[in-house]
């Protein structure tokens, strides 16, 4: 939803592009092998100082420095050095939702990880079975069960690691036969389901005895989420769920009774004594306690326990019997983790919105800040160490903390870009700052290169506001002016010159044309100076979208159960139009809008319960478009609208069908305002699609964001390719193209913000280019950023830094066919500065060749430093030790002299000193040293100007012409 906020300018329609081929000998009649776009290189920008939700810690016994984390969208991560440093090591996996992940404790090298996190949580992803290392997460094979979906727990028997158990809860969405409890005893080669209920009950946690790996606990949990349950899921209990109990390492189970509730149970979490064999705690979440459950502060020693109200329940009999300690039990359906310290039975940490902590098994907790201090609410995983049960180590929300002395202090891991961005956007100052909303870490937003040669660090990152971060808009104007909406329409405008906030949802109070809408009754008629008109009748998606039009920085649009419009930035409202939704009994609304770059009257707007809609006279009159759309899958979250840039009757449609267990992408587009509509889903991979965006420039030109990957196509959705270069498995939420840069952005949920650098090639290519054997393209503007003086050089290993751009303009070219003979020369206006750059490696693709804003040295210059170089050989023969050395530096003197002015021998010879002397004694005196790798030949440096690019290509000559601007920041922005 976060469209360009400039006034997007309608650009000459172009030929359709009908897919670029592998050798581009066909006239785009294939897909594009990902290999022709390699040059478009990802990079990260952060950030990290907010984490993502971490949901399993796991530390290897053997050697607590080495620590695994997984976590709910952005993969595996491990550290060697107690959190010093950490590596993702599941990047290239097509999945990175983990669920679970058990190391051997007999052989560390060997993890399995079970993906799909077990949270329950409505933006929860999905995953794609079970995984495999063998060599300590260097390397995964995939091993099965990929229909479970969502994974709770894996076990893997502490003396024989080829016999692992595998906790399954199946689909969050619907129902599916592939729940329950898994087991292999050949690692993972094949698999038996030895305990399974039914196609709504899965399994949610396991434990082992830890001295008897014939004894298993299994948490059966019944769940379901509907298409709008915000919060927990609408079916959370059931008949089935409860305590199962096998002493035959999963043969028989039976179902524990005596001491637990009678009601309905809801999801349970396990955990087994070491201390104390026999001994294994539950938390249970019961009908009789509510979905919140009860938590938080200090529970009573003397409290009136109720086992039917559920809380922490204790077993001292291998689960036959058991006892309520207390009915402390925090939002069991999001959290329900208990870990007992290895060393001492009556400890226990359990997780919940805040940290809970006991010293008497139970019956008196403490919770919240005098537990996890200062950390991230929202608490999922616990890793104590059994060689210190000091050092503990906890997930949540906000990413991984680490204790040393038991929870009286705590650090905060920030080196991870884990962020999980729900929609993105971009200003326009220089260089440009990205905005966007994160999942339970508010809205922020962040530099997309600094001037610094540290590049983008957390400090450079501030918060635009709290709660669940959705929608982020920047007045293109004056970008201190930040729209912002968190979860449920809790949407406002911040001054970032003053950091004040102000509230502008829609209300009964703010609505100038409500009573058109909502006629009071006699009943309801008050005194003049009664100060409500009532509660509000209007709904609003968790996810509310929010759009700042591009016709006119003062206008807003937001989505409720009716389309509401602002003129004057949020401070009134109208309603434009009727209740857009067709379930007026649920809590269904508008979740995406846009507004046709090309005429403001024009609006589309489409809901969580699957209508589409049009207006073409500013919501005068409103068209339903359901009906047109062929294939169409119904009742289906209506994810994005994209209004066209380039014809005014064109649009693109998103659905996103995840809620309704459906996992295709689908998207369509239409020609003629909705009236008929066209599948370009084609061969779009599976997973759910969330976005899809048009070039401001080149209307064939598409990107599409899905649960896996971000796809581009030439030829208006014809055919798609990954374009993932550099960038993890990851989903990606949501796509901006800046309109003066030329950029690519992707949200991703799970790996915080990236930037695909200058996509102008992919702008350019037309039908016409592709045609041609050779193009040289026209490039942006680039700035000469000016750089801070005195900067403090020192850091920590222990530091995120967001990656800068590369230093220097790219200059694209297009290639057919890999050339007999090509060369790039850049030169000044005069002619008497070039630079010239034989290509002798670029096949057939699209080439991005970065300048380094480097000339050739004149001829003075190389005679020079011919002139230098040979007296330094001339320095270290006479140092050398054998008469061998002193033959070959005579006659690498001796090429010097026959190289003349030949850049390329010579820098060739260079390297062939640097290579003698390396190692040797000649080279103690470091003479050579200081003339290798063209440090001592180089030319001028291009600054501020204009220059010209030439492309020589077998015969041809093509040209265009390359602008340095000067960085003109008011102050230097570190």
């Amino acid at each position: 939803m976060s469209k360009s906020i400039t006034n997007k300018t309608a650009g000459t329609a172009l030929c359709s592009i009908f897919a670029f081929v592998l050798l581009m000998s066909t006239a785009f009649a294939q897909t594009i092998d990902e290999s022709i776009l390699k040059d478009f290189r990802w990079r990260n920008i952060g950030p990290a100082n907010m984490g993502g939700r971490t949901v399993d810690i796991e530390g290897v016994e053997s050697n607590p420095k080495i620590i695994y984390a997984g976590t709910a969208t952005s993969g595996l991560w491990k550290t060697v050095n107690r959190g010093t440093t950490w590596e993702p090591i599941f990047d290239d996996q097509p999945v990175a939702s983990i669920g679970d992940l058990a190391v051997s404790r007999k052989n560390p090298n060997i993890i399995y990880v079970g993906t799909g996190e077990a949270n329950n949580r409505n933006s929860s992803p999905w995953g794609g079975g079970v995984y495999k290392s063998t060599d300590a997460g260097e390397t995964w094979v995939f091993v099965g069960l990929k229909e479970t979906h969502h994974i709770g727990r894996i076990l893997i028997d502490p003396e024989n690691p080829d016999i692992v158990y595998v906790a399954a809860l199946g689909h969050l969405w619907g129902t599916n036969v592939m729940r329950g409890v898994y087991k292999t005893t050949n690692g993972g080669r094949t698999w038996d389901k030895v305990f399974y209920i039914d196609e709504r009950t899965g399994v949610t946690d396991l434990a082992m005895d830890p001295e008897d790996n014939r004894t298993l606990y299994a948490a059966a949990h019944e769940r379901l989420r509907d298409l709008f349950d915000a919060g927990d899921p609408v079916d959370q209990w059931g008949p089935g769920a409860g305590i199962y109990v096998s002493r035959d390492a999963g043969e028989n189970w039976t179902k524990a009774a005596e001491g637990l509730p009678t009601v309905e149970i809801g999801r349970i979490g396990l955990s087994t004594s070491r201390s104390k064999p026999g001994t294994i705690y539950a938390i249970v979440s019961a009908t009789s306690a509510g979905a919140g459950g009860t938590g938080g502060g200090q529970r009573p020693q003397q409290e009136e326990l109720d086992p039917n109200r559920g809380g922490i329940f204790k077993s001292t009999d291998y689960g036959m019997t058991w006892t309520q300690q207390s009915t402390y039990n925090s939002r069991p359906s999001y959290y329900s983790q208990i870990r007992v310290d290895p060393n001492n039975d009556d400890v226990l940490w359990i997780c919940g919105t805040a940290l809970g902590y006991t010293e008497d098994g139970g019956k008196t907790v403490r919770s919240g800040a005098q537990i996890s201090g200062p950390t991230h609410i929202d608490y999922h995983a616990i890793w104590i160490d059994p060689n210190d049960s000091e050092h503990v180590l906890i997930g949540s929300d906000g990413g991984i903390n680490v204790t040393y002395d038991g929870g009286r202090t705590w650090d905060l891991y920030m080196q991870q870009p884990m962020a999980q961005f729900y929609a993105i956007t971009a200003d326009m100052r220089k260089p440009y700052y990205v905005s966007g909303g994160l999942q339970d870490n508010g809205s922020w937003g962040g530099p997309s290169r600094m001037r610094s040669r540290y590049g983008i660090r957390n400090e450079n990152w501030y918060m635009l506001s709290w709660g669940d971060g959705f929608f982020a808009q920047v007045d293109p104007t004056d970008f201190n002016i930040v729209y912002t909406e968190s979860q449920n329409g809790n949407v406002g405008r911040s001054d970032l010159r003053t950091g004040q906030r102000r509230g502008i949802r829609p209300g009964t109070n703010n609505i100038v044309n409500y009573e058109q809408y909502y006629p009071r009754s006699p009943q309801e008629e008050q005194p003049q100076e009664a100060p409500a008109r009532g509660r509000s009748p209007f709904r609003f998606d968790w996810n509310t979208p929010l759009l700042l039009s591009s016709h006119n920085p003062n206008t807003l649009y937001f989505g409720g159960n009716h389309l509401f419009k602002s003129v004057n930035r949020g401070d009134n409202w109208m309603i434009i139009s009727p209740d857009l939704t067709s379930t007026p009994d649920k809590p269904s609304a508008i979740v995406s809008i846009d507004e046709s770059p090309l005429n403001p009257s024009v609006v589309w707007a489409g809901t969580n319960d699957g209508n589409v809609w049009l207006t073409r006279n500013g919501g005068v009159n409103w068209l339903k478009l359901n009906a047109y759309i062929p294939g169409a899958p119904q009742k289906c979250w209506v994810k994005r609208l994209e209004a066209s840039n380039h014809v005014e009757g064109r649009a693109y449609l998103v659905f996103d069908g995840h809620r309704n267990d459906d996992f295709n992408p689908y998207i369509f587009v239409t020609e003629d305002f909705g009236q008929t509509w066209e599948n370009i889903t084609n061969n779009l991979l599976e997973g759910s699609s969330f976005v899809v965006r048009e070039d401001y420039k080149n209307p064939d030109l598409l990107f599409a964001g899905t649960s896996n990957a971000v796809y581009v196509s030439l030829d208006r959705g014809q055919n798609w390719t990954r374009f993932m270069n550099n960038m993890p498995t990851v989903e990606v939420h949501d796509l901006f193209i800046h309109p003066r840069d030329g950029d690519l952005i992707a949200g991703t949920h799970g790996r915080g913000a990236w930037i695909c650098d200058d996509i102008t090639p992919l702008q350019q290519l037309t039908t016409e280019v592709a045609d041609e054997n050779a193009h040289l393209f026209d490039g942006r503007s680039e700035t000469l950023w000016a750089s801070p003086s005195g900067e403090y050089p020192y850091e920590t290993d222990k530091q995120f830094k967001g990656e800068n751009p590369p230093s220097g303009p790219f200059i694209g070219f297009y290639l057919k066919t890999k050339p007999v003979s090509a060369e790039l020369v850049i030169s000044d206006i005069t002619g008497e500065l070039k630079r010239t750059i034989r290509l002798v490696e670029e096949g057939a693709g699209i080439h991005k060749y970065r300048w380094d804003r480097r000339f050739d040295p004149t001829t003075e210059q190389i005679t020079r430093f011919i002139a230098q170089t040979k007296e330094s050989i001339d320095r270290l023969i006479e140092q050398a030790e054998t008469e061998e050395q002193r033959g070959q530096l005579r006659q690498l003197s001796q090429e010097f002299d026959r190289a003349g002015t030949d850049l390329e021998q010579i820098r060739g010879l260079q390297e062939k000193l640097t290579q003698l002397t390396r190692g040797a004694g000649a080279a103690r005196g470091g003479a050579a040293g200081r003339g290798t790798r063209g440090g001592g030949l180089q030319g001028a440096t291009a600054g501020i100007g204009e220059y010209l690019v030439t492309l020589n290509v077998d015969g041809k000559t093509m040209t265009t012409t390359l602008v340095i601007e000067e960085d003109n920041p008011g102050y230097i922005i570190r």
